[in-house]
């Protein structure tokens, strides 16, 4: 495994690319490998990469159609091997030590992700110019490793949102499923921002080791007249990802005043008539959507930026732009005639002006600055104090618990989603709320414990942890509870050791639990994923606007979905819902109804639709475990096409039309179009064996048989 992996998308960069690929290639850190992604370029860049390639064997060429810089990122994170990831742009070219210093700091600090200084290089000129905004050294800790937490200004413009001045550990991308959105322009900034919050140790080298590229004739940021919009879609999925992740809340501030500032930047930076087509978007929808719009003055850290959005909203004066007489007049003589020692002594004076001006603003800075950390460190104070108070409930919940149960067996459902509103995105969230009604049923008293809560030991029963994306370590204070791991989902992201931690382990698939059975000393027990058959059954209320269309429910994750994009290039009648999707098929954005589809509302979808498109994550395939979308979709005489595994096939052998190319994709939309009566009929013959098999009220007769067993 190479220490490195360096991946540089290249599309016609002819002029520049050899001062690229020579920065790279002479990298004092040899033990690396270059994937150049070759985006279907029309000049010599191609040939360029291919006398480079003979050259050194570290070199490998990926080349594709043209998809712009986020699909050939993604693309070379695919064959990416190395224990770290760096971005480069193939316009823009490195200081021979760059790999070596971060590699060193990111291996010595342990970090998710190295950032490092950089400046301009403007081409025309043959000039180096400082850029010292792109890290913001004043708000970020005095040591390192440090997190987003300990960040004193806004966590979203300490770095700037591009990727290849950061070294990234491919361990924490794949844990965190960082991708790249397939958009023209701002396709990274969904990644990097990503990775700001979600980072637990970042790093910092102070010193210049890139040189970015401008006045570059071919720049995705010179063609931003075509791409306008990406930015706002970008800022979108970020904060789709924010409450995905159960932190925006905590960042709402900062993401809306970023949003603020990165909307006015595309705004000023851009020529008529797209300037015009933005502000129309601006005060017309998207302020309102990015929750920019109703936030007082004080809101925001930045007045001016408040100030233009109001004047871009129409609340206040226009200024006059126009010049009078005089003025003019001024100007004109000032071109012919000599300037005399009056008016050399006024440029001194106006210099003194501007120099004042700038102290007076560097003290609204700092002053700026601590009233931020005041604000920090009173929403620190108030979340210490409802800390307490949660905690101070945990020494209550025994007692209170045990009353309430009056002699009932206690079983804790340890949930992964986040409290609050953001728990409504988890479909975790739904599957521990199953379990409690179908628990509660058996005579026994169910908690569901949301991420905050894990650490109370309510002195249970069982403790029933159903895994997915986060760790959860049993409390063994409590000898008497059964602990019982339930993995529904992510089974890449747990170790042998973990597994080992619990009494009873349940995995998602009977060849799963097959292969792991020998692996570990615990006992484990296939428990497949199931659906609420009182909810999700073929009677019941419908959506008419729905019949005979096809359906997708699902985010991006900054993913093209094969079966998504294949279905609307097909032209189906496609409605999809889910985080990304606008910014992730811009020619195709009129099949995507919306960001989220509420849970309540979904059988009513089910029912009405002629079939759901469907597909697993690798790692879920590769271990045979069947999403609960299947069984949903299913239990209400939906039928389904999906990608899937063997198990799967055993299960639903005729009632699921399965593909794994386009080609087959193709087929089954052709089945569906000329043979539907049979494909639903199959769909529907299915409620009876789900209710009887694959059921919530199935899967916890059996867990109380498992607890029953293993008991203590």
């Amino acid at each position: 495994m190479a220490k490195v992996s360096v991946i540089i998308p290249v599309y016609n960069v002819e002029p520049y690319l050899k001062q690229c690929m020579d920065s790279v290639v002479g990298q004092t850190l040899k033990d690396i490998e270059i994937i150049c992604v070759d985006d279907g370029s029309t000049d010599g860049s191609l040939d360029i990469l291919k006398e480079y390639a003979t050259e050194d064997s570290r070199i490998q060429i990926i080349e594709q159609k043209n998809a712009g810089a986020g699909a050939a990122r993604n693309n070379g994170m695919r064959h990416a091997t190395g224990k770290y990831l760096s971005f480069l742009d193939s316009d823009d070219f490195f200081e021979p030590r760059m790999l070596e210093k971060a590699y060193d700091l990111a291996e010595k600090d342990q970090a998710d992700f190295v950032a490092y200084k950089s400046d301009q290089y403007h081409t025309e000129k043959k000039q180096f110019v400082s850029a010292d905004w792109v890290i913001h050294e004043n708000e970020i800790p005095p040591y390192h490793p440090f997190n987003h937490r300990q960040m004193t200004g806004n966590v979203f413009k300490v770095f700037v949102g591009w990727a290849w001045d950061k070294l990234f550990l491919k361990e924490f991308v794949d844990k965190h499923h960082l991708t790249f959105q397939e958009q023209r322009t701002s396709n990274d900034l969904l990644f990097v921002f990503s990775a700001v919050v979600l980072a637990k140790k970042i790093s910092v080298v102070p010193m210049v080791l890139a040189h970015q590229r401008r006045d570059a004739k071919d720049s995705l940021s010179k063609t931003r007249e075509y791409s306008w919009d990406c930015f706002y879609h970008a800022l979108m999925a970020l904060r789709d990802r924010l409450r995905e992740e159960g932190l925006y809340e905590e960042l709402e501030r900062d993401y809306i005043n970023y949003a603020l500032h990165f909307s006015l930047w595309n705004y000023n930076t851009l020529s008529e008539p797209t300037k015009t087509k933005l502000k129309d978007k601006l005060r017309g929808e998207w302020f309102r959507e990015l929750g920019v719009e109703g936030k007082s003055k004080d809101y925001f850290y930045n007045k001016q930026e408040f100030e233009q959005c109001q004047k871009i909203m129409g609340n206040m004066k226009k200024e006059n732009e126009t010049m009078g007489f005089k003025q003019k007049l001024k100007r004109f003589l000032r071109k012919i005639v000599p300037a005399g020692r009056t008016y050399i002594d006024k440029k001194f004076k106006d210099q003194e002006k501007y120099i004042k001006k700038q102290l007076k603003e560097q003290e609204k800075l700092i002053k700026l600055q601590q009233k931020n950390m005041q604000e920090m460190q009173k929403n620190l104070k108030e979340y210490i104090e409802q800390e307490f108070v949660r905690r101070e409930n945990w020494a209550k919940m025994p007692a209170e618990i045990k009353r309430v149960a009056d002699g009932r067996e206690v079983w804790v459902i340890k949930c992964p989603a986040t409290e609050g509103e953001a728990k409504f995105f988890w479909g975790d969230y739904y599957y521990a709320v199953a379990l409690q009604k179908y628990l509660e049923r058996q005579n026994i008293y169910a908690i569901i414990d949301n991420r905050q809560d894990w650490g109370c030991d309510e002195e249970a029963d069982v403790v029933l942890v159903l895994r997915g994306k986060y760790f959860y370590h049993p409390d063994r204070r409590n000898e008497k509870c059964l602990y019982i791991m339930w993995n529904i989902s992510h089974p890449d992201m747990i170790s042998k050791a973990e597994y080992e931690l619990y009494d009873v382990v349940c995995v998602g698939s009977r060849h799963m639990a097959e292969e792991l059975k020998d692996k570990i000393s615990v006992p484990v027990v296939p428990l497949l994923q199931c659906t609420d058959t009182e909810i999700f059954c073929p009677e019941g209320e419908t959506k008419k606007q729905y019949n005979g269309q096809y359906i997708f429910i699902g985010s991006t994750r900054g993913v093209m979905r094969d079966c998504v994009y294949w279905a609307a290039d097909a032209g189906v009648p496609l409605h999809v819902w889910g985080s990304g999707w606008y910014e992730m098929m811009p020619e195709h954005k009129d099949v995507v109804d919306g960001t989220f589809m509420p849970n309540d509302k979904l059988p009513a979808l089910y029912r009405s639709a002629k079939v759901t498109l469907n597909d697993h994550w690798k790692d879920m395939l590769d271990n045979q475990i069947i999403n609960n979308r299947i069984f949903d979709a299913l239990a209400c005489g939906l039928p389904v096409i999906s990608d899937g595994c063997d198990e799967m096939k055993e299960i639903f052998p005729d009632a699921v039309l399965y593909y794994d190319t386009k080609e087959e994709f193709d087929a089954c939309i052709k089945k569906v179009e000329n043979d539907y009566e049979a494909v639903k009929a199959k769909a529907l013959e299915q409620y009876d064996m789900i209710k009887k098999e694959y059921s919530f009220e199935r899967r916890v007769e059996e867990l109380l048989e498992i607890a029953e067993k293993y008991k203590k």
